[in-house]
C-alpha cells in the first residue's frame, strides 16, 4: 500500500511540474513585445498616440471653423438688418430706397424698384429687383 501511494505521489509531482513547464512557456510568449500580449500593448499604445494626435487637429480646425462661422454670422446678421431696412422703406414710402454699399470692393448700381401698386408687370419687376438686392445681399455674406 505504502508502494501506491508513493507511485502516486511521484505521478502528481510529475504531472503538477509539467503543468508549471507549460504555464512558464505560455507566460514567455505572452511577455515578448513582437507578439503576443506585449505586441497588442505596443500596438494599442501607438493607437492610442495617433487618436490623440487627430483629436488635437481636429479641436484646432474646429476652433478656425468656429471663429470663421461667428464671422460669417455676424456679416449675416448686418446684412439682415439692411435688408430689413431696405424692405420696410419700399413698403412705407412706395418709393425705391437709396443704394447701400454692400461691400467695399463692389459698388452696387442704384436699385429702381417701382410702385408695386401700378400694374402686375411693374409689381413683378419690383420682385425682381428686390430678389437681385437680395442676391448682391447674400453674395457680400458669402464672403
Amino acid at each position: 500500500m505504502a508502494l501506491i501511494a508513493d507511485v502516486l505521489l511521484i505521478a502528481g509531482a510529475l504531472g503538477a511540474a509539467l503543468y508549471c513547464m507549460i504555464l512558464a512557456r505560455r507566460i514567455k510568449s505572452l511577455s515578448r513585445l513582437d507578439t503576443g500580449l506585449g505586441g497588442a500593448i505596443t500596438a494599442l499604445s501607438k493607437q492610442v498616440d495617433e487618436i490623440q494626435a487627430s483629436v488635437k487637429t481636429a479641436t484646432q480646425a474646429s476652433g478656425a471653423s468656429m471663429k470663421d462661422l461667428m464671422e460669417v454670422t455676424g456679416r449675416a446678421e448686418i446684412a439682415a438688418g439692411r435688408l430689413e431696412l431696405l424692405l420696410s422703406t419700399v413698403h412705407e414710402r412706395g418709393q425705391p430706397p437709396k443704394p447701400v454699399k454692400l461691400d467695399r470692393s463692389e459698388e452696387p448700381g442704384p436699385l429702381k424698384l417701382k410702385n408695386p401698386v401700378e400694374d402686375e408687370q411693374e409689381d413683378s419687376g419690383a420682385r425682381a429687383e428686390l430678389l437681385s438686392a437680395l442676391q448682391q445681399v447674400m453674395t457680400a455674406v458669402k464672403r
